[in-house]
């Protein structure tokens, strides 16, 4: 009987002082894993299209560069 009510008063301290501080730092670790997955995704969504603007301007310069040759 002893052991229950020692077993009880436990688990209601575990529930109550140890369990809310884990779980909010656990909150806070997925949150900031989430925005840096979210960061990387703008990052390669950015790089793409820079990619694809260099890539442009690259292909205009040629078309202009062979323009200016053929006159």
């Amino acid at each position: 009987m002893g052991q229950m009510i020692s077993f009880a008063i436990f688990v209601w301290f575990c529930a109550k002082f140890v369990w809310p501080p884990i779980i909010n730092a656990m909150q806070e670790r997925e949150k900031k894993i989430a925005d840096g997955l979210e960061a990387a995704d703008r990052a390669v969504r950015d790089l793409e299209l820079a990619q694809d603007r260099a890539t442009e301007q690259m292909k205009e310069a040629k078309q202009e560069a062979a323009g200016i040759i053929e006159q």
